[in-house]
């Protein structure tokens, strides 16, 4: 692909997603025997919320390129953050059958096992990517009683603000309550409570984080859930 084609599209990416869906079809003509192409279109569909469509442009990446590794985990992914766990794991298995030990598959399973409520497993994957590669640290980890001090504490300094709110702990989402699982950190429930899902707290800290480091977390990710509501 041109240079200007990928800083167009990763211009459209943060500024209107929609478009840059709509930028990537337009080059589809020109280009479409160039799967970095489809893997672009993908990230504009997941960018504009059409899971579906990002799906799809994925498949017609592997069309083109099928050794491409990540292709698969990349729909596994997708496919598990919405709750389809056995067309998830087919793509894991494809992906196992390309490379069992790279840690993109590693990566990939744990997220997967992770959305089933698979923690122990889960575990296991994070920690055996980790020591394939570095640059996959595992998650952090915190004792759930310090970890809900931590949020607690954010809670009593907003309520002196004006804003009062209860928080009621769960690991992961249900995919009853709507919309991707991976993505969803906090909910704002009807009652004034915030619904705080620590393992997804969690992936966006790495091991050996520090406690002070989760409440920070915590409180930005309420600030932009309060602001959005």
């Amino acid at each position: 692909m041109r240079r200007s084609d990928i800083e167009e599209i990763e211009y459209l990416l943060d500024e209107n997603p929609a478009e840059a869906v709509a930028f990537c079809l337009k080059l589809s003509p020109e280009m479409g025997n160039d799967p970095d192409l489809w893997a672009w279109l993908a990230d504009a569909h997941v960018a504009a919320g059409t899971y579906d469509e990002a799906l799809k442009a994925l498949a017609k990446y592997v069309q083109l390129d099928p050794d491409w590794l990540e292709a698969y985990t990349w729909r596994a992914e997708l496919l598990a953050d919405l709750g389809r766990f056995d067309a998830s794991r087919v793509e894991l298995e494809v992906a196992r059958a390309i490379d069992s030990e790279d840690p993109r598959l590693l990566r990939a399973e744990a997220l997967s096992l992770e959305l089933q409520g698979r923690f122990p497993e889960a575990d296991e994957r994070y920690a055996a990517a980790a020591e394939v590669d570095p640059a996959m640290p595992a998650p952090a980890r915190f004792e759930r009683g310090a970890a809900r001090q931590a949020i607690q504490r954010v809670l009593r300094q907003v309520a002196k603000e004006g804003l009062k709110l209860t928080a009621v702990f769960e690991e992961i989402p249900k995919k009853a309550d709507g919309g991707r699982m991976l993505s969803r950190s906090l909910d704002l429930l009807d009652n004034g409570t915030v619904a705080v899902y620590l393992r997804n707290l969690e992936r966006d800290l790495i091991e050996g984080s520090s406690i002070d480091e989760l409440e920070l977390l915590f409180e930005e990710r309420l600030a932009a859930l309060v602001e959005a509501n």
